[in-house]
């Protein structure tokens, strides 16, 4: 193959991914209608307990994530503020919304909810979603709540004793409640087989963001924001261990043969925050045209945090799952983000402001600051939303952004 073909050949996986997308919704759909139980899920929670009862999880936040970049967001979340729900709350929330009352989806909907599994420790507001969707759907809900570890916890030590004790003691009673749901007792054998497979496809998953730091690089963190659906929702199965065994199997040959993401790669760059899901392309191109590779963030790497120990006990769990970025302050998710532009060589880093993700958002310029004392490197934030078209300003983000590179380049 030649050169010039080899640095613009497409992942193969990106159409396995498409097909596994599709193939859970109707899964999910049609196991629903046998009597199989189905939980609507937050992306952070512990799954692994779910699976263990052998109930299929799904994931609002990813469905909506899909249906923004189908440029079906501001649509879905008009019909949600017209129920009654405030505009300025998550646009996931309100796409969710959206899709329910109409039954838009790319992929026929999500099937109906037999439980309401919620974590908190990605934000403080899915409580109030979940617990209207509990209302909507007259399902139980099943929360663990973590509490937030704030900066007297300095970046990387666990959570405190007491901390991890607390939410222990939620993660039991979450088990009795799911025995008493679904009739049936706690497996702790396949939980044990569960976690080892979320175990591997994490360290998996790790792995392939870790060949970014090949000069060139072979993958954008655009490839990583699609890549990263089978280690969100198909955590702790053994599809997501082959997945994510045969992409880095091809990040593997991409490196050997130079395959590389961006052509002419002149500055590596870090982005932080969610992804604006519905200007993906649009901002992919505006990067890729002026050889600039965003190597790492700190949305996709988050879900390789849940690292568990071979045979983990639920007080390890609550620990790990309590622990992660996103649940951590300021200073901790500034130790983050300038230890990815130190590890992946990058030559600045862009930070989303998401209108709608508020805690991830928290504290931004304090962000930048620190992150560009600790690396001597420039940082610039820009404001957007993750899937409300309507926060994005073409001149405002592309015209700061312009300013910005000019300074740099």
């Amino acid at each position: 193959m030649a050169e010039t073909e080899q640095r613009t050949r497409p992942f193969r996986m990106f159409s396995t991914l498409r097909r596994r997308v599709w193939y859970e919704h109707v899964k999910a759909r049609l196991l629903g209608r046998l009597g199989w139980k189905v939980a609507w899920v937050t992306s952070g929670a512990p799954v692994e307990i779910l699976l263990a009862f052998d109930i299929l999880p799904l994931y609002p936040e990813n469905h909506s994530a899909i249906c923004s970049a189908r440029h079906l967001g501001e649509r879905l979340k008009g019909v949600s503020v017209k129920e009654g729900f405030n505009p300025d709350l998550c646009s996931y929330g309100h796409i969710d919304v959206g899709s329910i009352v109409t039954g838009q989806s790319p992929v026929g909907g999500l099937a109906r909810p037999d439980i309401l599994f919620c974590c908190n420790n990605i934000c403080s507001t899915v409580l109030k979603w979940y617990q209207s969707l509990g209302r909507y759907f007259d399902a139980p809900l099943v929360l663990i709540d973590t509490p937030f570890l704030n900066d007297a916890l300095p970046p990387g030590d666990p959570p405190p004793g007491h901390t991890v004790a607390y939410v222990q003691r939620q993660l039991e009673e979450a088990i009795a409640a799911l025995e008493k749901i679904t009739g049936r007792r706690f497996d702790e054998k396949k939980f044990e087989k569960i976690l080892r497979r979320s175990r591997t496809a994490i360290g998996l998953w790790l792995e392939v963001l870790s060949m970014a730091k090949a000069r060139p690089s072979p993958i954008t963190c655009f490839d990583a924001f699609v890549h990263m659906s089978p280690i969100v929702t198909l955590r702790g199965t053994q599809a997501a261990v082959s997945y994510y065994e045969a992409l880095l199997g091809e990040m593997k040959e991409r490196v050997r043969d130079g395959v590389v993401a961006v052509p002419g790669e002149k500055l590596r760059i870090v982005w932080d925050n969610i992804p604006v899901w519905y200007k993906m392309k649009d901002l992919s191109r505006y990067f890729r045209q002026r050889g600039i590779c965003l190597v790492a963030d700190t949305y996709t790497i988050a879900w390789a945090e849940h690292v568990l120990p071979e045979t983990a006990t639920l007080r390890e769990i609550a620990s790990i799952y309590t622990g992660i970025f996103l649940n951590r302050g300021l200073r901790s998710k500034a130790a983050r983000m300038a230890g990815l532009v130190r590890d992946f060589g990058a030559d600045a880093f862009v930070v989303h402001s998401n209108r709608s993700c508020k805690p991830y958002s928290f504290g931004q310029y304090d962000i930048v600051r620190l992150v560009s004392e600790q690396t001597k490197k420039p940082g610039v934030v820009i404001e957007a939303d993750h899937a409300d078209p309507g926060a994005f300003s073409d001149g405002q983000v592309f015209g700061k952004l312009d300013a910005f590179l000019d300074t740099i380049g």
